[in-house]
């Protein structure tokens, strides 16, 4: 605290309300306690762009610009301008110069994104000169961007032959396939369809990501008047935070800015007009079979809030939902969950606070049709009852710590998640002072509630239960909806295709053979900065834990700068489990942080978590060995953190919970089944490409094996065949697990805390330890190799309904982290991704990701909503023999070196510090050997590892996930078909 009130004091000196500095004018300099911070917020004199810089002790610098985009039709077009305007700039004319300082720079996050009525470009890195280079690339990129109709036909949309010649037509772009993949997302359908029918009038109305359908009716020209219009630094927004000087960013960005003159951009969102009635909308949706074989309906109703810029209100209320929805003990919880009328909470529940106008959602999903009027008298009767007698204070004092703590807690990305929260009321006319300012609108909700709680009631009867701008919607699952979307696309496609012209078939065809040679054409990229590996450090950051050992068991502390927070982590691994204990690991993890303990519920266990602790809860762990081939740990990791004065209570929590568990809570448990299978078809659209991989290792390997068993497939068939089948069952399997792995001896424990609350933690720490059984004291933690049949090659296809893309995979055997192999395999998969998959799979293919790995004692490739998928596997076959023959560069070569070590040097928040080797990772000596073989590694070597790895006679496994329509396709070529979503959870 000190030394933040030393920079404030430096602050306030250089800065004064008034103040010219660059052509800039500082409108405000305000201190923010709540985050250690200050916020200097300007304007340009010239254009009237708006800056806000947070000053903060944190070398991870952020930077971001953003534009008010307000599209008013469905045709993409601010998502399409995202993509294109990073193809290429004024100053920097190489093709994809984002991607391309993705491996020329230490950044620690870069991206892109568009909101509803925004678009983002953020960035962050922890070097100057890095940051220098990247702020270059951004603003060239917004302000400059080349715009060329080849860029656009990439990333938007095009028709080209499927097939070189005379093949047939089709779509084809990476937005275009993109959001193919979110129409068949049924979370997104809905969350979308609340959001246009919420706010329908304005630019809220369409979708700001573009309807596939409706993304072909979008041309070159409409995008290039798009950013003319709304890229302009009137319309714009900068954000930069950490420690490096604001004059220095004010100079660079003045050089652009000055450009520039005025306008008026004309993208203020007006605010929705109260309704005179509440309202009601029905739309349509894909079908989830893993729900059972019945129609299972969303259904929700949504409140209009006050405008963003309305900051008490909005946080209030915020307060207030929060308590209604988190938690077991909350009512909604009660009213929905507990009563067994739905799955889950609907998509979207919450309160929604990026919008001009927010909005809360509450609702359900998997709901029987005969159900939804009971969902809805549900919902009312929980606001007649808050209306009548309030909330419960001390559900109401845990929302409030568990803000009090997020303040605390120190995480890496903690400036880029400051400024996403900011720009969305920024740009609605929220000071970003005013939205980081907590404290004073807490101490006035707390002042304004008092001790008869009439706040909360009166909030509730004129935000809610009185408020005539409601909207009941509800989604009706389409069993052929995925068909329906193809079968409009080919009516869409006939209809273009039939009035083409020969000319038009010329163009066509022209366009494609000219995009195709600037995909692979050799560019010179000397424009484009680049860090090199002289600026690398050739010595790993290292942060020294003490270890010591209680009650046998062995514990590491580090000491350092966590804010107030004591983080806790017990790692248990065991060897002794049956396969049917260790199948149900993962839900034997999820469990048991969630049911009560010691003759208390699992509600009120969980509002004593709310009340004490944050991110209380358990997962399973694996972890290859560094060393040795085919032996690995396998078991869970239980973590928690807490102020420091909730100590002694947090680590009575895990007492309760680890020496008696009330399995016996069969509803709750039943309740956490329907939520997980609830979630996981859009789980798998979300990252079908990690399902892919896990199981195309699971060809591979018994760590292959593993690890599908606990994340991918198997895991999500068994949990639907527990789910389909009698919960006692599970309750008998959970209880034998536990039983096995609540043995002191399996137990490791790592402490992240301050210096002054060691003893304090030892202390809590024994008492924890000594009360649970050591039953067994030497196990060694690898587990042997199991029985496994190596053959040349498994190919599958993982039949997913309604999937509209396809996610591919195929994996090699790999290497230990610390064999001399694994830095040039580290080096190889970076190559392959950026240099090679990159283009063959994103710019021709059309998919919206690639990419290699070298993890795990694996090699896999990947590709990520993919229109292709045969395709996509030959390129996997061409890429291994791209590498082996050494097809690549010498600054290739280089910059996936960079890529590599930009990873390693990520920054590590305090509460984090010392959990790789922990966790089963590499020590200092191996991580100081690996990084030295990433540093030098050599052309030859890459080319070696390539051929020995990657030779096609090697065991791997190829897996393609996709949608029924491409199963008879792959049964003739021969593959083994499993089909997710089967009500009876077979394989």
């Amino acid at each position: 605290m000190l030394r933040y009130v030393g920079r404030f004091s430096r602050l306030h000196r250089h800065y004064s309300t008034g103040q010219k500095i660059h052509g800039y004018t500082v409108t405000s300099v305000d201190p923010i306690p709540d985050f250690n911070c200050t916020a200097v917020e300007l304007i340009h004199d010239g254009t009237g762009a708006r800056h806000c810089h947070i000053d903060r002790d944190d070398s991870n610098n952020n930077f971001c610009v953003a534009f008010a985009t307000t599209p008013m039709d469905d045709t993409g077009v601010a998502h399409i301008l995202e993509h294109t305007a990073l193809c290429g700039s004024e100053q920097f004319p190489v093709r994809d110069p984002f991607f391309k300082m993705l491996t020329r720079s230490f950044s620690t996050f870069m991206n892109a994104m568009t909101a509803p009525d925004f678009t983002m470009y953020p960035f962050s890195t922890q070097n100057k000169q890095d940051f220098y280079n990247l702020l270059s690339i951004y603003c060239d990129a917004a302000f400059f961007p080349n715009l060329n109709r080849l860029d656009f036909l990439q990333e938007g949309w095009r028709l080209e032959h499927e097939e070189k010649g005379d093949g047939k037509i089709g779509f084809k772009g990476v937005v275009f396939n993109e959001m193919k993949g979110y129409n068949n997302n049924s979370g997104y359908i809905f969350g979308q369809g609340v959001l246009q029918n919420i706010l329908p009038s304005h630019t809220y109305g369409n979708c700001s990501g573009g309807v596939p359908l409706s993304i072909p009716d979008l041309s070159h020209e409409d995008l290039v008047a798009f950013h003319r219009s709304h890229y302009h630094p009137s319309n714009a927004v900068f954000y930069t935070y950490g420690d490096l000087p604001l004059e220095g960013h004010l100079e660079k960005l003045s050089g652009v800015l000055d450009r520039f003159g005025r306008i008026d951009p004309n993208t203020l969102v007006p605010s929705e007009a109260q309704w005179s009635e509440p309202r009601t909308v029905e739309i349509s949706g894909p079908h989830d079979p893993s729900l059972g074989d019945g129609d299972s309906l969303t259904v929700a109703v949504s409140y209009k809030l006050p405008t963003l810029n309305d900051r008490y209100h909005n946080l209030a209320l915020s307060i207030i939902t929060e308590v209604l929805t988190e938690g077991a003990q909350s009512k909604f919880y009660e009213a929905l969950i507990q009563s067994e009328l739905g799955a889950d909470f609907a998509p979207g529940t919450g309160l929604c606070s990026y919008t001009k106008d927010s909005y809360f959602t509450i609702g359900l999903k998997g709901v029987a049709k005969e159900n939804v009027p009971k969902v809805l008298e549900a919902i009312e009767r929980v606001w007649a009852e808050v209306c009548e007698e309030g909330v419960d204070e001390e559900q109401l004092s845990a929302v409030l710590h568990q803000i009090e703590i997020s303040k605390k807690h120190q995480s890496t990305s903690f400036g880029l998640h400051l400024g996403m929260g900011i720009l969305g009321t920024w740009l609605h006319g929220c000071k970003p002072s005013e939205y980081l300012e907590l404290n004073s609108h807490i101490a006035r909700f707390k002042e304004l509630q008092g001790s008869d709680g009439g706040h909360v009631r009166e909030l509730a009867r004129t935000w809610f239960r009185d408020n005539t701008h409601r909207l009941t919607t509800i989604m009706v699952p389409d069993r052929s909806y995925g068909e329906k979307l193809q079968e409009r696309e080919e009516e869409l496609l006939a209809e273009r295709t039939a009035t083409l012209s020969e000319q038009d078939e010329v163009r066509i065809k022209k366009e494609a053979s000219k995009l195709a040679s600037a995909q692979n054409s050799t560019q010179d990229l000397s424009c484009l900065p680049c860090i090199t590996l002289g600026d690398v450090s050739s010595e790993p950051t290292h942060y020294p834990v003490e270890r010591t050992n209680i009650h046998g068991v062995p514990v590491q502390i580090y000491t350092g700068p966590t804010n107030g927070v004591t983080y806790f982590r017990c790692l248990v691994t065991d060897t002794d489990m049956v396969d049917e204990q260790r199948a149900v690991l993962p839900l034997y993890s999820s469990i048991l942080s969630e049911v009560g303990a010691k003759g208390r519920s699992y509600q009120e266990c969980d509002l004593d978590k709310m009340l004490r602790t944050g991110n209380f809860g358990c997962s399973t762990h694996t972890a290859a060995s560094v060393t040795e081939t085919d032996e690995f740990k396998v078991g869970m990791v239980m973590s928690s953190y807490c102020l420091d004065s909730n100590l002694p209570y947090m680590t009575c929590l895990w007492q309760d919970l680890l020496t008696q568990p009330h399995f016996h809570e069969t509803d709750r448990i039943k309740a956490l089944l329907d939520s997980k299978v609830a979630s996981q078809k859009d789980g798998i659209t979300q990252s079908g490409h990690q399902y892919a991989m896990t199981r195309s290792r699971s060809h591979l390997s018994p760590l292959g094996q593993l690890s599908e068993q606990l994340g991918g497939f198997k895991q999500a068939q068994l949990v639907q065949q527990y789910n389909n089948g009698d919960v006692q069952d599970l309750v008998s399997e959970v209880a034998g697990t536990h039983y096995v792995t609540m043995d002191r001896s399996l137990m490791s424990v790592a402490i992240n805390t301050t210096l002054s609350q060691v003893d304090e933690v030892v202390d809590a720490l024994s008492e924890l330890l000594r009360r649970i059984p050591d039953r067994v004291s030497s196990k060694d933690y690898s587990i042997d190799t199991r029985s496994f049949t190596s053959i040349s090659a498994i190919n599958e296809f993982i039949e997913v309904q309604n999937l509209g893309v396809n996610f591919c995979s195929r994996s090699f055997r790999g290497a230990p982290a610390a064999h001399p192999d694994s830095p040039k395999l580290s080096v190889l998969a970076a190559l392959l991704s950026s240099k090679y998959l990159h283009r063959e799979v994103r710019e021709k293919g059309g998919a919206y990701g690639s990419g290699c790995v070298a993890s795990n004692q694996a090699v896999s490739f990947f590709s990520y909503r993919d229109p292709n998928n045969t395709a996509t596997l030959e390129v996997f076959d061409r890429a291994a023999q791209w590498a082996a023959e050494g097809a690549f560069t010498d600054e290739q070569l280089n910059e996936a070196q960079i890529s590599v070590m930009g990873k390693q040097d990520a920054p590590v928040a305090p509460g984090s510090r010392g959990l790789g080797e922990f966790l089963g990772g590499m020590d200092l000596d191996q991580r100081r050997a690996y990084r030295a073989g990433v540093l030098s590694v050599t052309r030859q070597e890459v080319m070696d590892v390539a051929g020995r790895y990657l030779a096609p006679d090697n065991l791997h496994g190829n897996v393609v996930v996709g949608s029924e329509t491409e199963t008879s396709k792959f049964t003739d070529l021969g593959y083994l078909i499993d089909t997710f979503g089967k009500k009876s959870g077979t394989d």
